[in-house]
């Protein structure tokens, strides 16, 4: 009778802890960005009419992932629509039947303490929260039916056929989920090795029967694999690689390195010894303990051997195994308890480790800089109240995120450089091609290795157009150009030229990024753009200087350079050409408030003797400014 009560309040807390992980799952579950994979399926769902399409577009790209995500995702927006909450609501609700399995798991194999434990660290887990919260769904999927195949082996290993259809169905949905999922079907052979019964043979012809129902897919998708992400090697420390996966595995990525990183050191000592505590149990089924010891060890070598031959690697690829971590880690605890000398500082450990998964979590709900948010909706925002029906947005990036948060705001979208052929160059020549069907281009620079790593795009933007506004949000910068310099904000007609030929047609400020602004102080950026053009050719190279002076003339702050960063000698300058010359300064410290002004002119290079207007002037007045300083 006492077992049974213990039991029955162990369920009610396994329930209540399941509302409490329900919670956690739908909290800011809207307010976290789509991040690019998540928006890559999204991409996937609502561009491809039918799962024959995706099944085509998954071998056309090469896609590492099998398609049963891309297919019940696309069943699920075709019902309940495609904004944030809706992606991401079934890897809520997949993540909720994955927290029963991990509890039912830990149950079998140590008890149910170890199973309470098990499912409560699933429940609260930062990069549990973060995969619950994650569009791309295909890792709870391939956890969840490798976890229901492991329920049914020892049933399979005991002769019940109903337990090998099960298993060969489960396991065939975990490979189409995400092929990461073999890795715990290989760590079964463990099981089995150990066990040695009679029906062994069942195990093996299941896998088999796994593998036929693989083979039509396999013998498709093998060849562009082996073609695509498999042909591109990479390498990578084995001894970093491990600590790498650890060290996000430990807390997620919502916290600094070198506590997640102390923190895998922690848990990795405490997972071998409760390995050995509970295969020297000789109470415990020593089988499937050596499968849950197996299952990350295998896991961890196979991620690497892939690696070796696709040079990509997230770390959170290595959750594939977290269910063998939680239940051995969870029952090194409990056996620790039963040593009075360890208890207190087991249980000190245990819940310092607890306040870090709640500060991993506070993080990752609250501070910007740990969470998906990059600062799309906001650009979004800003966009929409701006944009007008001649703007292009351009990207220089693959990102479908763009796409999904510009929707609805901008039609034309346009990458450059479209691939990773294109030279400098080359994107000129687009931005030449459709120039004039717009007035405006938007953008948002993005960095990456793999694509446009050179900054094709916004060299060529910022060499070509005029830039009358900046914004950073959080971890992205929008930026707007104009085509025709006249229409910028903030713009202003110089219309001086020199005797030798340069003439300056406009001149365009910007303080700390905003246009049309005058007032400025002590450390303020100042970015003067002078839009220059000849109507002769012109024979020398010259310098360009813009100076700050005060009233009585006095230099406060200058900027001296060959034009357009060097890249635009005047005697290169071709007729009626447009040039464009940036020059960035900071305002100085300044012991009064006090009216200054900008002038630029040309001098040559050797001889420092400065160029003449047709007035003998030799600089020209831009416009002045206030500084203000903060008392």
């Amino acid at each position: 009778m006492i077992l049974d009560k213990d039991r029955r309040l162990n369920r009610l807390g396994i329930v209540v802890l399941l509302i409490i992980a329900f919670a956690l799952r739908m909290h800011n579950l809207g307010y976290q960005e789509l991040r690019g994979d998540e928006a890559f399926s999204w991409n996937y769902v609502v561009d491809e009419s039918n799962i024959i399409s995706i099944l085509e577009r998954i071998i056309n790209e090469g896609d590492p992932q099998p398609p049963l995500h891309y297919w019940l995702l696309q069943l699920w927006v075709n019902i309940f629509g495609d904004t944030e909450i809706s992606l991401r609501i079934p890897s809520v609700l997949l993540s909720m039947i994955v927290i029963v399995l991990v509890y039912q798991i830990g149950c079998r194999t140590v008890s149910y303490f170890t199973g309470s434990c098990a499912a409560f660290l699933t429940s609260l887990h930062p990069f549990q929260i973060w995969l619950a919260q994650d569009v791309r769904n295909m890792y709870q999927l391939a956890i969840l039916f490798v976890l229901c195949a492991t329920l049914v082996l020892p049933g399979l290993m005991k002769g019940k056929w109903q337990n090998w259809w099960l298993y060969i169905g489960c396991g065939s949905l975990a490979m189409y989920s995400h092929y990461y999922a073999i890795f715990g079907l290989v760590a079964h052979g463990f099981y089995v090795i150990v066990m040695a019964g009679t029906y062994w043979y069942r195990w093996v012809i299941a896998m088999g029967s796994i593998g036929l129902l693989l083979l039509p897919w396999a013998v498709i998708i093998l060849p562009v694999f082996l073609s695509g992400q498999l042909a591109d090697p990479g390498y990578i420390d084995f001894y970093y690689f491990i600590g790498l996966m650890l060290r996000d595995f430990s807390l997620g990525t919502v916290v600094s390195s070198s506590i997640s990183q102390w923190t895998a050191i922690v848990m990795t000592v405490v997972f071998f010894m409760g390995a050995l505590m509970l295969l020297k149990d000789k109470d415990r089924d020593r089988s499937f303990i050596l499968f849950l010891v197996m299952w990350p060890v295998v896991a961890i070598v196979g991620i690497y051997l892939v690696v070796l031959h696709r040079n990509t690697l997230n770390t959170f690829y290595f959750l594939m195994a977290f269910p063998a971590v939680y239940v051995i880690v969870c029952g090194a605890w409990e056996y620790i308890r039963y040593i009075d000398k360890f208890r207190r500082i087991a249980d000190i450990v245990v819940t310092l480790y607890f306040m870090l998964i709640v500060f991993g979590l506070w993080n990752y709900y609250f501070v910007d800089e740990w969470s998906k948010n990059r600062g799309l909706r906001e650009i979004a925002s800003i966009m929409k109240a701006d944009v007008k029906s001649r703007d292009v947005f351009i990207s220089n990036f693959p990102d479908p995120t763009q796409d999904y948060y510009l929707r609805t705001i901008i039609d034309d979208r346009i990458m450059l450089p479209a691939n990773l052929d294109m030279t400098y160059s080359d994107v000129l020549s687009e931005l030449n091609m459709f120039e004039n069907d717009y007035d405006r281009l938007w953008f948002i620079p993005m960095i990456s290795p793999n694509w446009d790593a050179d900054s094709l795009a916004l060299n060529a933007i910022e060499n070509k157009y005029l830039s009358d506004y900046q914004y950073v949000s959080k971890k992205l910068a929008l930026m707007r150009f104009v085509v025709q310099p006249s229409e910028a904000v903030g713009v202003t007609f110089v219309g001086k030229t020199f005797i030798e030929g340069p003439k300056i047609e406009y001149v365009h400020l910007t303080v700390n990024g905003i246009s049309d602004i005058y007032d400025v102080n002590i450390g303020d950026e100042l970015i003067v753009t002078l839009v220059w053009s000849t109507k002769i050719p012109i024979n020398d190279s010259y310098v360009v200087f813009v100076h700050l002076l005060d009233t009585k003339g006095h230099l406060l702050a200058s900027h001296d350079g060959i034009p357009g960063d060097g890249l635009k000698p005047t005697n290169y300058w071709d007729i009626n050409e447009r040039i464009l010359d940036r020059h960035r300064f900071d305002i100085p410290v300044f012991n009064r408030d006090q009216s200054v002004v900008l002038v630029a002119g040309l001098y040559q290079e050797q001889t420092a003797e400065r160029l003449l207007l047709y007035d003998d002037a030799d600089h020209v007045p831009l416009t002045e400014l206030q500084l203000i300083s903060d008392n």
